[in-house]
């Protein structure tokens, strides 16, 4: 690689369905009678974007892929490897994913690598992929996510109140254009005590009978965990990753994971971010996709020179990436 090249996002693309779910939708009537605890976490909340089915997932996956590929003028044939997921697939295994690269073309070279880390898909494959560009194992990475579920939620439960569906997708590769955003640092906050407490599992209906894959805030511990870890790590996590560079949250663009005004209210009196990029107004939780969705979507908005991305994870964990420009 040239000194004057570097690895960075080349292209990025997006994709949401058309039908629009508000929330006076009848799917909601049931909650906004009986207001179950914990009702009170998903606020800030008016309309979220559903597929007609769940499947659909791979064609909005698709389309933000062909998207990314086009802002990056790089073709399918370019492309090395595939990183990312739709959750919830079709499959156990193997994933949507398979089927986004075969409509895309991609070439059979093309490696299929799939992650299983919901919410935090996009930032995990991003660091992957620059990491495999960097040293030289593939030339060009796209990473994608696809979420589809509104198809796989319980509308007698609250967290149910944040579900949207949607995709986003980056390329990465080398580039001498120093306006492309690039990854320069990363960190991470686990703490798996709190495994289970939020999950997407089947649910017994007998003792041979279960439902499809339903996503569950614990009864015990869900609510726990949403106040004590998000509500409260990613706040110091970035501020430490921030600090290794003498940076704080003035020089900074933040897109994170979005579910609810309260947990980006904290979020955003923690970091103090020169900017705060969100859609939860018009697109609500699309999961892994959030993030990406609102960097492809509200890319021009970005002023400034650094740019934060952070997603939370079900074991629980919260990561963020750094990227720069210029």
């Amino acid at each position: 690689m040239g000194s004057d090249q570097h690895v960075a996002i080349l292209g990025q693309g997006y994709a949401v369905p058309d039908i629009i779910r508000g929330n006076d939708a009848p799917i909601f009537d049931w909650l906004k009678k009986h207001s179950p605890s914990g009702s009170d976490l998903f606020n800030g909340l008016k309309y979220r974007r559903v597929l007609p089915t769940a499947d659909g997932v791979i064609d909005i996956m698709t389309t933000a892929c062909e998207h990314a590929l086009h802002q990056a003028r790089a073709k399918p044939e370019h492309v090395d490897m595939i990183i990312g997921a739709g959750s919830v697939s079709s499959y156990v295994a193997p994933n949507d994913l398979a089927v986004v690269h075969h409509k895309l073309g991609l070439p059979a070279s093309c490696r299929i690598l799939p992650i299983n880390s919901d919410y935090s898909t996009f930032q995990d494959g991003l660091r992957l992929a620059t990491d495999l560009v960097r040293c030289g194992t593939a030339r060009h990475v796209l990473v994608a996510c696809g979420n589809n579920w509104t198809h796989f939620m319980d509308y007698h439960e609250p967290v149910s109140l944040a579900a949207s569906d949607g995709a986003g997708a980056a390329l990465v590769g080398r580039t001498h254009d120093a306006h492309c955003f690039r990854l320069i640092d990363w960190d991470n906050e686990t703490q798996s005590q709190w495994y289970g407490a939020f999950r997407m599992a089947p649910r017994p209906v007998s003792h041979d009978r279960f439902t499809k894959p339903l996503m569950k805030l614990d009864d015990k511990t869900g609510q726990e965990a949403f106040k004590a870890f998000g509500l409260k790590a990613p706040g110091p996590l970035i501020q430490r990753l921030l600090s290794r560079h003498g940076l704080s949250g003035q020089d900074i663009t933040l897109i994170t994971h979005q579910t609810s005004k309260m947990v980006q209210d904290a979020w955003a009196a923690e970091i103090q971010p020169a900017h705060y990029i969100s859609t939860l107004e018009e697109f609500g939780d699309m999961v892994s996709s959030s993030v990406p969705v609102n960097l492809a979507k509200c890319h021009a908005e970005i002023r400034t020179r650094y740019l934060v991305l952070l997603g939370i994870g079900m074991e629980m964990h919260a990561t963020a990436l750094l990227l720069e420009r210029g």
